[in-house]
């Protein structure tokens, strides 16, 4: 999938692995996006809040912040720099799926696949949400594990630990309410922090 010079933006589907019903979303992003900016975007839509680590894994190399070398989670490997590695570069090796994790301890591990490249129409902000499928679990729910219990709990009130669980939460949980409205008011903040196309 090589990129010609009118190709300036990509569709991406990101699948939140290992979940019966798994959390997916298809966004548009300029080329020009760093992987930080695509942690961002995911974090954005997926309604992640930042709070851990993370980080790809693209043709056997993995892309993160900077961190001290003592850090355990990258102990003999070595880890590129996400905030000046472009989309385009990557793409423009025939890279058409990598992985995106997040919170080494929860251990979500997302698909990244490239749905299409294509020429952003003029006056175009991305990056921008398009479409999706399923609530995500919640921070520190406990990985896959911890969220089947968290679900059965939640959705049974006489199960032993709902009321603990609803109290932890703060409100019910709707596995088919992906929030849209609070999806798109957080693309627009990056959108705008990226100037429109000429």
């Amino acid at each position: 999938m090589s990129i010609d010079n009118k190709l300036d933006a990509a569709r991406l589907r990101i699948t939140l692995r290992d979940l019966d019903h798994a959390p997916w979303r298809e966004v548009d992003v300029p080329l020009s996006m760093t992987l930080k900016g695509l942690h961002d975007t995911i974090q954005a839509t997926f309604l992640w809040f930042d709070y851990h680590l993370w980080e790809f894994e693209i043709n056997d190399r993995r892309y993160g912040l900077p961190l001290e070398e003592d850090d355990f989670w990258y102990e003999d490997e070595k880890t590129y720099n996400a905030k000046t590695t472009r989309l385009a570069k990557l793409l423009d090796g025939e890279i058409t799926e990598f992985s995106y994790v997040y919170d080494m301890g929860d251990y979500w591990q997302h698909s990244v696949e490239v749905i299409k490249l294509f020429e952003a129409p003029i006056g175009s902000r991305l990056p921008s949400f398009l479409t999706g499928k399923w609530r995500t679990p919640p921070e520190d729910v406990g990985g896959t594990g911890g969220f089947e219990i968290f679900l059965e709990a939640m959705t049974d009130p006489h199960h032993e630990e709902h009321k603990q669980v609803l109290e932890w939460y703060g409100k019910i949980f709707d596995p088919e309410d992906i929030d849209p409205e609070g999806i798109n008011a957080w693309m627009k903040r990056l959108a705008n922090r990226r100037r429109p196309k000429k």
